[in-house]
Order: C-alpha cells, then structure tokens, then sequence
C-alpha cells in the first residue's frame, strides 16, 4: 500500500512549478494567466502530504507546501477560490494553510489564511449550499478560521449550522442528514439518502473540530457515523461502495431506487426542483 501510494506521492512532489505551483497544467492559473485557477484537487493532495509527512518526516513536503501557499497568494482576490466546488470548500486549504504555519511559524501564511476566508463561502452569516458533501465539509470552515480570528461568532456559526440541517434534514438516522445530492424541501422522509462521500467528510470534520475545540460530541457524531451509516454504504471487502445509502430502505440491491429518492442534481438550488427520475441513470 506504502509502495503503491509513493507513485502518486512522488508525481505530485515532482510537478510543481518553478513559481511554486504543483499539480496538472489542466488546473493551472496565475498572474499570468487570466483564469481561475482550480485550487480544489490539490487540497486533496496537501491532505496526503501531511500524512506523508507525518508518517516519514520527508522535509520536502514542507519546502513543497511553503512555495505552493506562496504562489496561492499571489493570485487576485478576482481570480480566488472562484469556480463552484472550491469556493465551497476553502476550508480544506485553508487547514492546509495552518498545518503549515504550525510547523514553520511563518506569520506570512496568515494573511493568506485571512485570504481564503474572505473568498470562500460564507457559513459564517447561514447556510449558503445544501449540497451534501459541500456542507459536510463546509460547515466547519468557521471554526477552522476561528483559531485565528479568535471570534467566537465563528464557532458558534459552526455548531450552528450543523444543528439547522439536522432540523430540518436530520430525519436520516446514523448521524446524517437527508442530502441524496442536495437537502431540498418535501424531500425530508427517513427514506431519503446521503452519499458515502457526505458520510465520511462528516466524519472528517468532526476529527478536525475535536482537536479545534476539545468538545467530545464531534467524537461522538464521528462514531455514530462510522458505527451506522458508514458500514451500510460499503461492500464487505471495502471494495466498491454504494453512491447513495438510505439506512431506512429495507431493500439494498442493484435495482434502481432512484425515483424515490434523488430529489437534485448539484447545479440546481434546492429550491429548484426539477422532476427526479429524469437524472436517474
């Protein structure tokens, strides 16, 4: 597995820029380049950095990080975390961000933290997006950013938040939400589904705000997870997983429970609805 993951861990070391971007050309932007760069995948990848990291000790992953988060804040706010998915989900690099600061101190990573706070989406005022797995790890975007600004209106926007979905959604059991694709109204019935990305980004998030806070409910909400929404969207061997699990449908097969229960697509607002069994495959 170590061996297997190295390939990618290496490739993505080797790819970066001169300027300090690393990555595929595909999502490459900058002062030079008038487009918004996607910044989401590789969010992703600081996350395996630092477990890498973490595991090895490999001082590249720090020389690596501090020449990318440079480059990041070279970018105009106009061109900043722009695009749908990343602008939702800022929180993720902005965890990055202070991962880095922790090692290396450098105070400059705080102005780019403040930075992507101001150009994410704002969970702070309400809930912008109810898109599952957006909200999943976009709710705890405050109170990430609250370690630094020390405002408590940002960690209680996080606690906040979480409650509101829950009660309106929370009729899904296991520590979920109804959010097959988006939490729309009239679609609130214990049927409903969450996706298995939704399931473990929640707990993700509720890792991350036990060691922001201390609060021993985010292991609780993480365990009630992991205990009984999780096991259900995966196959024994941990070898496929269901795209969709409704705990309380009592028939998990093949057959195509779509209608019921896909109420969204993302690119639509929830209050958008349009009629469910045309986005069913």
């Amino acid at each position: 597995m170590i061996r297997e993951a190295m390939v990618w861990i290496e490739a993505a070391m080797a790819s970066q820029r001169g300027n300090g971007y690393f990555g595929t050309a595909a999502n490459y932007g900058g002062p030079d380049v008038e487009r918004i760069p996607d910044f989401w995948p590789n969010m992703i990848m600081i996350d395996v950095l630092r477990t890498h990291y973490e595991a090895t000790g490999d001082e590249r992953v720090i020389s690596l990080l501090t020449r990318y988060f440079k480059w990041q804040n070279t970018i105009p706010d106009s061109l900043f975390l722009k695009s749908y998915w990343q602008h939702h989900r800022g929180g993720e690099n902005l965890a990055g961000v202070y991962w880095l600061y922790n090692h290396t101190g450098d105070t400059s990573l705080l102005a780019l933290a403040e930075k992507i706070h101001r150009n994410t989406a704002d969970y702070v005022s309400g809930i912008p997006d109810w898109h599952n797995v957006n909200f999943a790890q976009a709710f705890r975007e405050p109170a990430t950013y609250y370690q630094q600004s020390g405002n408590p209106q940002h960690l209680a926007a996080t606690y906040r938040d979480l409650k509101e979905i829950g009660e309106l959604y929370g009729q899904v059991p296991g520590g979920l939400w109804c959010g097959d694709e988006n939490s729309s109204p009239a679609y609130t019935d214990p049927r409903q589904s969450i996706e298995t990305c939704g399931i473990v980004e929640l707990m993700r998030s509720c890792e991350a705000l036990l060691e922001i806070t201390g609060d021993a409910a985010w292991a609780d909400r993480c365990e009630e997870a992991a205990f009984n929404s999780l096991p259900a969207s995966l196959m024994p061997d941990l070898k496929a997983l269901r795209y969709m699990t409704s705990p309380n449908m009592a028939q998990s097969d093949r057959s195509n429970k779509c209608s019921g229960t896909n109420s969204t697509i993302p690119a639509l607002s929830p209050w958008k609805r349009r009629p469910s069994g045309q986005w069913c495959n």
